[in-house]
């Protein structure tokens, strides 16, 4: 996977299958069609790589774009599948190259000097790809594309794939905030000190009130103030006496406030100003231009010329990618890491007569330009195995061959794979009618409801499928939303109490849950579960170390000291606790009512959300609200709490971080194998359903053991955001402690600290870990049914048919129209 926004997986289902990573092959005309029936709850509505935001636009997104390197079985010598195992396999490349050392030196690029490897690649292509219209591929669509990705006159919402976390383009920031003008933090836009800025650097503890209204100088604030943790609300005369007392002990903090709103050269002209200065940069610079970190500067980003960003094709079928930060995509034997397949799978591809036609001018009230490519048909191009054929939004979707795909016809895949011809998607959002067209043959697979998992889970037909989605309850994080929807008599604000939001979550019995609401998930405690790996070569899963079960303990109150061993503590947990959940609901009352935001006599209201209304949300909701009915009784909130589901609509996520209404069910799919960047999901104001919740300016005190000058312990204080930083190499960061930078122990230290952070303000409630369970037709079957975490089932890529269309008709006529799968 390359680095890209994870997608949002809350209350919709989707029955479409999966193309296992982008493997291909072998299709041979029989003369018989294959199609493959599936359904969703909504359809998707952008499958723009450039744009796309949520999982369902992925459906049929997955089947038009192929990749560049591809996870795949790995067989014995008899051609027998080996469980668990995996190999990396070239796809729509030939050829990876690692091309670091031709580019050292070159000014056009940020490449160190003292690098060896893992900062640029050479990917070379294979010669035949084509649209679905014949339109020949070659590198220069690549890099087209990447500078529609980038463009400034859209600020794409996948833009940002390519200048944060795992893949940074060398420029790909600069060249999308082209042309954006205000105060900045100095190293922003200068990269160097030199001494004729000066006049242009204004020192900046914090712009206080004052020098804001009478110097302009807005919101920008210095960089060590990020790298320190101070918070947005921290003054200028705060930040002063915190170094004085810290740091810079040589000076007052009135001396220290004496720079504050001086450029750095009048400090250097005054000699009380330039001896503070001294002692402030004494303490803090290891690096050259260092200076920059205390100042801001007034700057316009200029215009950047896309020739001096990171991507570019030598030749027709080749495209080099330079990197601001390494990344490893090759084993030292020069074979592919899987990294190749997980980071840099491939770069985004769109069709350019298309897109560009597709292109259209600011709307009214707004600057940036907008695109429909990829929203309808006739607006679809494809370089995957299937081509878009029909779309009706709310209604069904048809995706057929496309038969000037690369892999069709060709030796370089195994023999009999992708049979199927068709692929037709319906939109049902009532799974009662779903079930109904699976017995009828109209459905391939469907998702076992537990109104019917007594009867069907031991059918020989019955799918049992683990995944990294874990289920958890969003409690709306913005007091100001929720005080501005209340209403006479009607209290919300009381979500803003975090024992209340504590005793939501204890009150909560999650292998009750699991058991009635769900077919086969289980009761889950953390933001991580069993398929989050840290060290996947390997086999290294976060939740099975000490680090992370010692969170789990620490959140839900056991006492690990009080068991024979950590795992027994761990195991001990429930997640339940409803004496201390009433004991916190009182105390939650107390606290809102002394703080003048319930008075005591209204009625709380909490109104829980969703994409779809169905059976199956609405026994989620129904146990949710039955279990905080029962944790109100004997409570000051007796007889005072209403809980009320509400249909959302598609845009149920983005209204939901807007503060619209109190409690939604989702989560986050994707970056299974890099648990530090899947944070992000749950700091960053970009991803986080929690969006009120300031992480920047949230602080913890942490202790990265032996990290230090030798093997010394490095002790600080700094945001959430910034810890964040350090734990993914980010641009800017105080320390360097991404994958690769410091050892796996260490980092999951780090890990584990801001998973504790985030579950402790109960924004966020973890209730499931996800399991499927699911029926599949008679009609096919997978080529594997042990589940393999690279490879899944194999997708669609590798499923075997057992009757054609006809066939499969004349079995169910045969059947009288219902097919029985109880067996």
């Amino acid at each position: 996977m390359k680095f890209k926004k994870l997608a949002l997986a809350g209350l919709t289902t989707t029955a479409v299958l999966g193309l296992a990573s982008c493997g291909k092959k072998g299709f041979e005309d029989d003369g018989k069609t294959y199609t493959y029936n599936t359904y969703t709850m909504l359809t998707p509505s952008n499958w723009n790589e450039l744009t796309y935001q949520d999982e369902n636009d992925t459906e049929i997104m997955n089947f038009i774009q192929s990749s560049f390197f591809r996870y795949d079985y790995k067989y014995d010598s008899k051609g027998n599948i080996l469980p668990g195992e995996f190999e990396i396999k070239y796809d729509a490349a030939t050829k990876l190259e690692d091309v670091t050392t031709e580019y050292v030196g070159n000014t056009k690029y940020n490449v160190p000097a003292d690098a060896k490897d893992s900062f640029a690649y050479k990917i070379t292509l294979r010669e035949d790809l084509k649209w679905d219209d014949g339109t020949e591929i070659t590198a220069e669509d690549f890099v087209y594309t990447m500078k529609q990705q980038l463009d400034p006159l859209f600020r794409n919402y996948r833009a940002d794939s390519y200048y944060n976390g795992a893949t940074v383009i060398n420029d790909a920031q600069n060249y999308v905030k082209q042309g954006q003008s205000g105060w900045f933090n100095a190293d922003g836009p200068y990269s160097t000190y030199s001494t004729d800025l000066d006049s242009k650097l204004i020192f900046s503890f914090a712009p206080s009130a004052e020098n804001a209204q009478k110097e302009g100088l807005g919101a920008a604030q210095a960089s060590f103030r990020d790298a320190l943790g101070f918070p947005e609300s921290f003054t200028a005369e705060k930040t002063a006496a915190y170094l004085a007392a810290n740091y810079v002990t040589s000076k007052t903090a009135a001396e220290l406030l004496a720079l504050e709103g001086k450029t750095l050269a009048e400090i250097k002209a005054d000699t009380a100003l330039n001896s503070a200065w001294e002692a402030v940069i004494g303490f803090w610079q290891t690096e050259p231009n260092e200076e920059l970190d205390f100042f801001i500067t007034n700057y316009t980003y200029p215009e950047v010329s896309f020739d001096e960003v990171g991507i570019f094709a030598p030749s027709k079928y080749e495209i080099v990618v330079v990197l601001d930060s390494s990344l490893t995509l090759l084993k030292e034997d020069g074979s592919l890491s899987y990294k190749a397949a997980y980071n840099f799978g491939s770069l985004p591809l769109v069709k350019k007569d298309l897109y560009e036609a597709n292109k259209h001018k600011p709307a009214s009230g707004s600057t940036l330009w907008t695109t429909t490519y990829n929203q309808s048909v006739e607006s679809t191009a494809s370089w995957g195995p299937y081509k878009l054929t029909q779309y009706q939004a709310g209604k069904s979707y048809v995706l057929e061959r496309n038969l000037n795909w690369y892999g069709y016809g060709k030796d370089v895949y195994e023999e009999g794979t992708y049979q199927t011809d068709k692929i037709v998607c319906e939109q049902v959002q009532d799974w009662n009618t779903a079930w109904l067209k699976f017995q009828a043959g109209e459905v391939d697979s469907i998702s076992i409801d537990t109104s019917i998992a007594a009867e069907y889970k031991g059918s020989e037909q019955a799918i049992f499928t683990p995944s990294d989605f874990v289920g958890a309850l969003q409690l709306q994080s913005s007091k100001d939303a929720l005080k501005a929807r209340e209403t006479e008599g009607v209290n919300k604000t009381l979500l803003a109490q975090t024992d209340f939001r504590k005793a939501l979550s204890l009150a909560i019995n999650r292998a009750e849950y699991a058991a009635k609401v769900t077919t086969s998930s289980k009761a889950g405690f953390g933001l991580f579960n069993s398929m989050h790996y840290y060290d996947v070569e390997n086999g290294g899963v976060y939740r099975n170390e000490d680090v992370a079960k010692q969170v789990l303990c620490n959140i839900y109150g056991v006492d690990a000291s009080k068991f024979a061993s950590l795992d027994e503590a761990a195991n001990s947990i429930t997640g339940f606790d409803l004496e201390q959940a009433r004991k916190l609901v009182n105390q939650a009352v107390d606290a809102a009512i002394a703080a003048g935001d319930y008075n005591g006599t209204d009625k709380v209201s909490i109104e829980f959300g969703s994409g779809a209304i169905n059976e199956a949300v609405t026994r989620q909701f129904e146990f949710i609200e039955n279990a905080w009915k029962e944790l109100v009784k004997g409570t000051k909130l007796e007889g005072k709490l209403e809980v009320k589901l509400a249909d959302k609509g598609t845009a149920w996520a983005n209204d939901f971080r807007a503060g619209g209404y109190d409690v939604c069910m989702g989560g986050w799919s994707g970056a299974a194998w890099d648990p530090g960047y899947f944070l992000l999901a749950y700091l960053s104001p970009d991803y986080m359903y929690s969006a009120a919740w300031d992480t920047s300016s949230v602080m913890m005190e942490f202790t990265m053991k032996g990290a230090g000058e030798n093997g010394a312990d490095i002790k600080d204080t700094m945001s959430l955001m910034d810890w964040y930083d350090c734990l993914n190499g980010n641009e800017g960061c105080k320390y360097n402690w991404a994958v690769g930078q410091i050892e796996d122990a260490k980092r999951l230290t780090l890990i584990a600290a801001l998973e504790e952070q985030i579950l402790k303000v109960y924004y966020t409630v973890p209730i499931v870990n996800s399991y499927s369970a699911s029926l599949i037709s008679y009609k096919w079957d997978y080529i594997s049914r042990d589940y393999n975490t690279f490879m899944g089932y194999g997708g669609i890529r590798n499923i075997k048919y057992n009757y054609d269309d006809e066939a499969w008709a004349k079995v169910v006529a045969d059947n009288n129209g219902k097919i029985d799968y109880k067996g």
